[in-house]
């Protein structure tokens, strides 16, 4: 539904929009938005460049060559909150944000603990697939390294009964559990 422009409540819905569509209304997105569509607004965030923590990782690492450092942790997370609050791709922020509340992987995991870049791609992928559909997020998933260190299917075999070897099924559980219909499937009807 569109914004209305001039209504007294314009700039109280546009503020309730973007706190739903972002990471925070800002007074000028306010005003900004009170005078458009939230349609056009929609397909604006569509159309802006994603913002990638990888492209920010390579500058920071390019600056600790001289210092013989490392980026590490801290890096990703100024990366992620400096685009979460100022970044021009709000929506595509925030969506990004809401698929890695469901496609989980965290620092405090001791594969992943150390692969910065790593987990630095893996939210790029979120917001790369953000606007997309299921189907392609899904197989994204799957096939990042990240995912595979953390839901341990890196590496998977096979079975194979004469050699006793049965395939690690941890990651098709979580499929089934947290990232699709769930163990139970429901009528039409519910």
């Amino acid at each position: 539904s569109p914004a209305a422009a001039g209504a007294s409540n314009a700039p109280a819905a546009a503020s309730r929009f973007l706190t739903q569509a972002s990471f925070g209304p800002t007074y000028n997105e306010i005003t900004r938005l009170s005078a458009m569509t939230y349609a056009g607004w929609i397909d604006e965030q569509f159309a802006k460049p994603q913002a990638l923590h990888r492209a920010y990782l390579n500058q920071v690492s390019a600056d600790l060559v001289a210092t013989g450092g490392t980026v590490s942790q801290t890096n990703f997370f100024d990366s992620y909150w400096a685009q979460a609050i100022a970044g021009e791709d709000q929506l595509r922020q925030r969506a990004a944000f809401a698929l890695s509340q469901i496609f989980v992987v965290s620092f405090t995991d001791a594969t992943l603990r150390t692969q910065v870049r790593g987990v630095a791609s893996y939210y790029d992928m979120l917001g790369e697939h953000a606007f997309g559909n299921f189907r392609d997020l899904l197989e994204a998933v799957t096939l990042h390294p990240a995912m595979g260190k953390f839901l341990s299917m890196l590496g998977n075999r096979k079975n194979d009964a004469a050699l006793n070897i049965r395939p690690d099924e941890n990651y098709a559980r979580e499929i089934l559990q947290l990232f699709s219909i769930g163990l139970n499937r429901l009528n039409p009807d519910g």
